[in-house]
């Protein structure tokens, strides 16, 4: 029987921290596998209409990522909630910010084809438990 020991803080953040990176690269993967397929078989408009609704679900995500991830080293409990807080409410903003410029000033745009882009993107966060357990 082998005794295996516990993972420490660093060595645990840092597993968490690889799972994030691999979860938003497969998010990436699965936008761009599908916006390819607009672009295929159906027209540019739809298929940069879908990538601009994806990307403002993406870069808000990466952003929220960056913001609790990106520290070196184990922190105090009490700042991990605050990146927490600050990720997410940067999210938010960001999130608002970037779908009104994409309604001002891109012309012309497909709604459909970008609201189901922004769909995708956000449905995506289902395959998280698939990736994130590994």
């Amino acid at each position: 029987m082998t005794n295996k020991k516990p993972l420490t803080a660093t060595a645990l953040l840092l597993a968490k921290k690889q799972s994030v990176i691999r979860f938003i690269f497969l998010q990436i993967l699965f936008v761009f596998f599908i916006s390819l397929g607009i672009f295929c078989f159906l027209s540019g408009l739809y298929g940069y209409s879908f990538v601009l609704g994806a990307l403002c679900s993406l870069v808000p995500n990466i952003y929220m990522a960056w913001r609790v991830f990106g520290y070196r080293g184990t922190r105090p409990a009490k700042d991990v909630v605050r990146a927490f807080y600050k990720g997410e409410t940067g999210k938010l903003v960001l999130t608002a910010v970037l779908l009104s410029l994409v309604f001002l000033f891109i012309k012309p745009l497909a709604a459909g084809s970008f609201f189901a882009g922004f769909g995708v993107a956000i449905l995506s966060h289902w395959l998280s438990p698939f990736v994130l357990n590994k």
